[in-house]
């Protein structure tokens, strides 16, 4: 699968001094058609500004999300160290208690 082509940031105002400088100048190419870049210049300012809320919702929700998900996980680690705790000499409850440790990966080394 092709990957998506973003230009800059800057993308919106070049495109829109685009079409402003060949309209003040009276270009005109083959192949190049003034009235789509215009119309291009608009939606994509339309988009652009869609897009940018979007994301600032995306960032809002995914900052509150990992706040609350923080919490969640202090409340789970609180209560697997208390059970741990309680039954330390219970092998079979802490057999049970196995499945809650977080998983080890080991690091590769560096290949020289």
């Amino acid at each position: 699968m092709r990957k998506t082509y973003y230009p800059t940031k800057i993308f919106d105002d070049q495109l829109d001094a685009l079409v402003k400088l060949y309209t003040s100048k009276g270009w005109s190419f083959s192949g190049v058609d003034l009235p789509a870049l215009d119309k291009d210049s608009t939606t994509q300012r339309s988009e652009r500004a869609s897009h940018d809320e979007m994301e600032r919702s995306y960032l809002n929700t995914h900052e509150t999300f990992g706040v609350s998900q923080e919490e969640r996980h202090k409340r789970f680690s609180t209560a697997v160290r208390a059970a741990r705790a309680a039954f330390k000499h219970d092998k079979g409850v802490m057999a049970e208690l196995e499945q809650f440790k977080r998983p080890t990966t080991r690091r590769t080394k560096k290949p020289a």
